[in-house]
């Protein structure tokens, strides 16, 4: 029942252009280490280091090995860490076998 937990990592900064982005919304890149053993990713933890909160509207992880893309939809606030007592979790929205 419990998953395998990938390293830390962190934003790199912002896309330059993306055709489905709205006035207001920003998108970010970010780049994680990955290993075939952990699976297929299923959810993911997000802590805000920033002072200030931000709605996270998705995250999508293109090009997983033999699976394509993965998106997770998130329609949240995300808060400083400092306001929870645990790391937030987002889930895919499809079940992976």
């Amino acid at each position: 029942g419990k998953g395998k937990v990938g390293k830390q990592t962190f934003l790199e900064g912002l896309v330059a252009s993306l055709p489905t982005l709205r006035a207001g919304e920003s998108a970010l890149d970010i780049h994680f280490e990955w290993d075939s053993d952990m699976g297929i990713p299923g959810a993911f933890y997000i802590e805000n280091f920033m002072q200030v909160e931000f709605f996270l509207v998705s995250l999508t992880l293109e090009d997983v090995p033999n699976h394509g893309t993965i998106h997770f939809v998130c329609n949240s606030w995300v808060y400083n860490a400092k306001s929870y007592k645990r790391d937030r979790i987002f889930f895919a929205n499809k079940v992976n076998d």
